[in-house]
């Protein structure tokens, strides 16, 4: 029996002793420091970096991730914010960088960020589709307009906080995405976010994959943004699979970025030496399970511990229902190659999504445990199961002998690396 997370609940799994199987998970060593002083540490490293920066009472504008990135903002805010104000007198405004997701109720801000900052201070959302609150930066060397919010260009200074986590097109996510798409307008995202699309092939593009910042063609459009941003700092942040800050480091956006991004790559790689006939996978628990566009991040990292042809079992809660209303309507042209083909002439964020999922669908069985609507379900090309009960007894009697199984109890972070000398003999 092994409990798996499901939005705020955990459910039991019964293994099928007919199955050999294995769980992918590793344990991430526990840092020596508390994370009040990691921090703290970081913090006092920014005040340094800081002190030839900025003048007192200058507007200090801090950007944060929203809901489906948690970093503990309830931890490091105040101990952030408490610094600032000691050593700079600032005056400090806070821009959640919602990139392209929905705003959320008051009560979600107030969690993440703590009671405290938001009642001290300015806590405002990014909409990326209110043109009254964006201003024209200039555009990439790739053509892609620059368009952030109006408070990126009122702040004296901006300070970027997040977490860095494997991101699975645009290689690793914090750094630079903190400020696109993170707090950038609808269409500079759009024509970002297209690149995933390979413009000879309509496929989903071979080097915008987990880990790859240096081919990659999302990543290397999205990076420029730093050009256009000059007065900004960030304090970035690597998290162990229990939400808890194992490291922090203070600096400007890039090199700060390669150096959490190369110890986020040793945390969660999971080499596996086999690809199994059945995966059961966990998105997480909420928020990593919020809606279909986050859960798809998981299906993605379970479907690269699958055997083509092999089954997939994933619970993700998806509470918020799919995430984007220009999601499912891509499914109306049936196919992978339909999609891509789609795509190339109308690309609309999250296109890529659906053409990526659609293609996992096309080479696997995928079997989703939601609230979504079974019709909404089946439209992808997943099954649709009330639980995990259902969703195994639709697969059982098609297990082969001595078939093999993983089960993944964080499929939203970790990221299996195929290293077949591991274990040869079940490949």
């Amino acid at each position: 029996m092994i409990a798996l997370r499901y939005g705020d609940e955990t459910v039991p799994f019964l293994l099928d002793d007919r199955i050999h199987w294995q769980i992918l998970e590793k344990t991430i060593p526990s840092p020596e420091l508390k994370e009040e002083e990691i921090v703290g540490r970081a913090v006092d490293d920014l005040l340094q970096q800081l002190a030839d920066r900025i003048k007192s009472r200058q507007k200090l504008l801090l950007v944060v991730p929203d809901h489906t990135r948690r970093c503990q903002l309830a931890l490091v805010l105040p101990l952030l914010t408490s610094a600032l104000e000691n050593k700079f007198s600032c005056r400090i405004e806070i821009l959640i960088a919602n990139g392209s997701h929905a705003l959320q109720p008051e009560q979600t801000i107030r969690q993440l960020v703590g009671d405290d900052i938001y009642d001290r201070y300015s806590v405002q959302q990014h909409d990326c589709r209110d043109n009254e609150n964006l201003d024209y930066f200039g555009q990439t060397s790739n053509g892609t307009p620059v368009y952030l919010n109006k408070k990126i260009r009122a702040a004296d200074f901006i300070l970027t906080i997040g977490g860095v986590l494997y991101h699975y097109f645009a290689g690793f996510g914090g750094g630079p995405k903190m400020l696109l798409p993170g707090v950038a307008g609808y269409e500079t995202i759009r024509l970002n976010h297209r690149r995933t699309i390979d413009e000879k092939t309509g496929l989903f593009h071979p080097d915008c994959h987990e880990g790859n910042i240096s081919t990659n063609p999302v990543f290397n459009d999205l990076v420029q943004i730093v050009n256009f941003v000059p007065n900004v700092l960030s304090l970035q942040l690597a998290i162990n699979e229990k939400g808890r800050i194992v490291a922090a480091q203070a600096g400007p956006i890039l090199p700060t970025h390669k150096k959490i991004c190369a110890l986020v790559e040793k945390m969660y790689s999971l080499p596996i030496g086999y690809k199994a006939d059945v995966v059961v996978a966990s998105a997480g628990g909420f928020p990593s399970d919020v809606n279909l566009i986050q859960s798809h991040k998981s299906i993605h990292h379970a479907f690269q511990a699958v055997k083509e042809n092999g089954q997939i079992i994933i619970l993700a809660e998806c509470r918020e229902g799919i995430g984007s209303k220009t999601f499912m309507p891509y499914f109306d042209e049936g196919s992978s190659a339909a999609i891509g083909r789609k795509l190339l002439k109308d690309y609309k964020i999250n296109g890529h999504t659906a053409l990526a999922l659609k293609c996992k669908t096309e080479k696997s069985k995928i079997i989703l445990i939601s609230q979504l609507p079974p019709s909404q379900v089946r439209k992808t090309g997943m099954i649709p199961a009330k639980d995990l009960a259902q969703a195994w007894y639709m697969i059982a009697a098609d297990m082969v002998p001595n078939a093999t199984g993983y089960i993944f109890p964080n499929a939203h972070i970790y990221v299996p690396v195929l290293t077949p000398n591991r274990h040869s003999d079940k490949s």
